[in-house]
């Protein structure tokens, strides 16, 4: 299957203009940005934003989104030049040098690869159907005394990357770890969509895999792993094994 990498570089105070624009920044709200971003992305690039994709804003160098999508960039600038309103515009000023993409690889069974994921390790209650982090589901006062947050994080991300063959882990670290509060938006009501703050699990993963399934290995990294991946988690990067 074909797809994308795509690198988009974006002026960060440009992107919380944006927001305050549409009465959606707050400063004490959104940790990880990932509202914003995915809020960016879709008024740039409309259904054809692209996804999952990853944010690295450390303030040291320019500020830069890689994505995966089934558009390459020159078909997502169209999309920029010809619909995006200024606000939009303004936080990649220039999409010609800013914005660029190359194909995905069609990699090859039991390659070995190193990759990083940053992940949303979150679950559903059984009882009320509310998301939650995973580790808090599974230890409950019947769970053995040995449950460990990194066994539980690891545990989920292997179970996704190895479905339907499509890999197999052989090494698999939790490198870090923290709570963030995101913003999500609620179900439209009265003509508005209200906005609340949760606090999730945010987990970077580093590990290898040997590709099983070439087919499924190739879908896996393009929708991602887990959930919201819509906004920053689950882009699934390779690199050469180490």
């Amino acid at each position: 299957m074909a797809f994308y990498m795509i690198e988009i570089q974006v002026e960060v105070p440009m992107l919380l203009q944006f927001l305050r624009s549409r009465g959606l920044f707050s400063s004490t709200a959104d940790d990880d940005l990932g509202y914003g971003v995915h809020a960016w992305l879709r008024a740039a690039f409309g259904d054809g934003a692209p996804k999952p994709w990853r944010l690295w804003a450390d303030g040291r160098r320019p500020a830069r989104i890689l994505a995966y999508s089934n558009h390459d960039a020159a078909r997502l600038r169209r999309q920029f030049d010809e619909f995006a309103e200024p606000t939009v515009v303004a936080v990649c000023a220039d999409p010609e040098r800013l914005m660029a993409s190359r194909q995905m690889p069609l990699w090859t069974s039991r390659r070995q690869l190193a990759f990083e994921v940053k992940g949303c390790p979150v679950g559903r209650m059984n009882t009320s159907g509310v998301e939650k982090d995973l580790f808090l589901i599974q230890g409950d006062p019947s769970s053995p005394s040995w449950l460990d947050r990194t066994q539980v994080y690891c545990d989920w991300l292997q179970e996704r990357m190895e479905q339907n063959q499509a890999a197999t882990i052989t090494t698999l670290s939790l490198d870090g770890y923290r709570l963030v509060r995101q913003i999500r938006q609620g179900v439209k009501a009265g003509g508005s969509r209200p906005s609340h703050t949760l606090i999730r699990p945010q987990a970077l993963f580093k590990g290898s895999v040997e590709i099983g399934n070439v087919d499924a290995f190739q879908r896996l990294v393009a929708h991602g792993v887990g959930r919201h991946r819509a906004f920053g988690y689950g882009m699934i990067l390779l690199r050469p094994p180490s």
